[in-house]
């Protein structure tokens, strides 16, 4: 019973020829072999069927018997089948090594003046655990709006309480309200100053800036949507419009 058009192609699309996947149908069909006879059977022409049988035995599809005349044997399909996802996770393994070590460096430095450079990011973790990541990082400057400076306010406690470890030199806080808790730990190098404040907003050491919104309202509990971007032009544009509402705020003194 000859093979199905179906079995030839899932041949093919293994990596046999129409010749190779000829011989080895031929085989699993017929048995064992000499190479006169798989031409024969396969139709494959004479002239070429040795270099076609040689090819079968470095993919792995047949064996070869050395006797006289030399006999041709198909591997199982379950055998040739694990050979073949071997050899094409190991070339996928090589290949992508390759690939990820020396194109993404390039790719990472080409994007970096690309809209890569903005990320929209939702949900109340991640933002926040981007906001604490960014003032972990900080080295120079920081600076920090946000609406309540208190460990104890809800979804933004987190943050109001890393901002009070941070060692960095220079670090500007513009926020509504500063809890009583807190007074005493404040920093000397910290300037605090008052004002009504919307949302959240960071922008550390000039280059990275986070804009952080509680949906439509002031509810820290409803919907979190943060802006993150990387690029400096866009961290200067935050910089300088939190320094315009600084500007026009009430100083806070904490001692």
């Amino acid at each position: 019973m000859s093979a199905s058009e179906k079995a030839v192609r899932a041949l093919k699309n293994l990596g046999l020829t129409e010749y190779e996947t000829a011989s080895y149908l031929a085989l699993v069909e017929k048995g064992p072999m000499s190479a006169s006879e798989i031409s024969t059977k396969s139709l494959v022409p004479y002239s070429r069927i040795y270099d076609v049988l040689t090819r079968l035995e470095e993919k792995g599809f047949i064996q070869v018997r050395r006797a006289r005349p030399t006999v041709y044997v198909a591997k199982a399909p379950t055998e040739v089948v694990r050979l073949v996802r071997l050899a094409w996770e190991d070339k996928i393994d090589k290949s992508s090594k390759v690939v990820v070590g020396e194109l993404q460096p390039r790719f990472e430095r080409e994007v970096q003046a690309t809209t890569r450079d903005v990320w929209v990011m939702h949900g109340k973790a991640s933002i926040l655990a981007k906001a604490i990541e960014m003032l972990t990082s900080a080295r120079e400057e920081i600076k920090l709006s946000i609406p309540h400076l208190d460990p104890d306010s809800g979804d933004i406690a987190s943050l109001a309480d890393r901002v009070l470890q941070v060692k960095t030199e220079r670090v500007y806080i513009l926020t509504s309200q500063v809890a009583e808790s807190v007074r005493n730990l404040i920093p000397s190098n910290f300037e605090i100053r008052i004002r009504h404040v919307f949302g959240a907003g960071l922008v550390v050491d000039g280059r990275e800036t986070l804009i952080m919104l509680a949906g439509a309202t002031e509810d820290w509990d409803s919907e979190f949507l943060g802006v993150y971007s990387s690029h400096a032009v866009f961290a200067a544009m935050g910089g300088a419009y939190f320094d315009s509402l600084y500007a026009s705020s009430q100083p806070f003194k904490t001692r």
